[in-house]
């Protein structure tokens, strides 16, 4: 099959041909509309140009797609300074947001499917060539996917930089017969006692949208536990309220309380077949006996089996926890070619 690769530079500039690709493809959230057109909005990271590349066939149908992002200094995971030092303070052209932990390159399934895939590879590069950046790349993608040998015979080459958890939800039929027959003894002890103990405590769960939800609340609790990861201009004062609020439905906030004063709060996202477990901030002390992390993640397993999809994601971060609660780990991996500009 003949194909044409377009470079868009606004999501909005791609008509419902996006949308339908990324249904057919099952691609996660951040690659549908409402994150795409949040992110050029309001970027929770620096971004110089944006690119979203499409393969074309003869009628106009899309049959693979990559947003794209130039960037300068910006390597919230010190990949590019321990792995590639030569293209650090140079411009490089990534998929996808650093912000996003599932990269994958939607592709309309079909006997052809591998062709597109290669396509939108080889227009990456060539982007990243036309716009004089060093390295080009696909940052978070699963190591076990179909990126991984599409993007190694293609000459990138891969280095794993981070793990990320899930569960698929069709192994128990709910949060009950999850915390019955899914955990240890003793990580089931754990959670049903604080989860007791905040109950006695009076913690109450409010559920709402982002426009009704304490956004302002949340950054201040977001930024005290990124501060353990000295992470907490992940979440930027005011940017990040304007980009939460800019995803509209596909976002959903749960806050806890004990009285008016609100403890924990976390975000949720959610696409055809995942709800993604996104952020949270809790409160770290005047919780006696309980902790609010644990109230949440049980709040937000329950509602991922209602929910009635097939997989909840709860990103990177605190293996520990993630283990011991019986998440899927799966090794994230960033896959880089250099580019030589044409001024070099």
């Amino acid at each position: 099959m003949e194909y044409t690769v377009r470079v868009h530079t606004t999501i909005d500039d791609v008509d419902e041909r996006w949308d339908d690709l990324m249904t057919v493809a099952q691609a996660p959230v951040f690659y549908r509309r409402p994150f795409l057109r949040a992110f050029e909005k309001h970027p929770l990271h620096p971004v110089l140009r944006t690119a979203y590349l499409v393969v074309e066939d003869a009628s106009g149908r899309a049959h693979a797609a990559l947003p794209a992002y130039l960037q300068r200094d910006v390597d919230p995971m010190r990949v590019l300074a321990d792995h590639h030092p030569h293209a650090v303070g140079r411009t490089v052209l990534l998929s996808h947001a650093w912000h996003c932990y599932d990269t994958v390159l939607p592709v309309r399934p079909g006997p052809d499917s591998g062709s597109a895939a290669l396509h939108a590879v080889t227009a990456l590069r060539d982007l990243a060539s036309q716009w004089d950046a060093r390295l080009c790349g696909v940052v978070n993608a699963d190591a076990d996917g179909p990126l991984d040998p599409l993007l190694t015979d293609a000459g990138f080459s891969g280095v794993d930089i981070d793990v990320g958890w899930g569960m698929t939800l069709d192994h128990f039929e709910g949060f009950e017969d999850y915390l019955a027959n899914g955990l240890k003894r003793k990580s089931r002890y754990n959670l049903t006692h604080d989860l007791r103990l905040a109950d006695e405590a009076g913690v109450s769960v409010h559920r709402t949208d982002a426009e009704n939800a304490d956004l302002d609340g949340f950054v201040e609790l977001a930024r005290a536990t990124a501060a353990k990861f000295d992470n907490s201009d992940y979440y930027q004062r005011g940017l990040f309220q304007d980009f939460v609020l800019a995803l509209g439905d596909c976002v959903q906030v749960a806050e806890y309380y004990v009285g008016d004063r609100m403890i924990a709060s976390a975000l949720t996202l959610t696409d055809d077949t995942r709800l993604h477990y996104w952020a949270v901030g809790y409160a770290q002390e005047d919780t006696p006996g309980y902790s609010p992390f644990y109230v949440a993640f049980a709040q937000v397993m329950r509602e991922a089996w209602a929910s009635g999809l097939d997989w909840v994601e709860l990103g990177r971060r605190n293996p520990t926890f993630k283990r011991r609660y019986g998440l899927q780990p799966r090794s994230l991996r960033a896959y880089f070619a250099d580019v030589v500009p044409e001024l070099e």
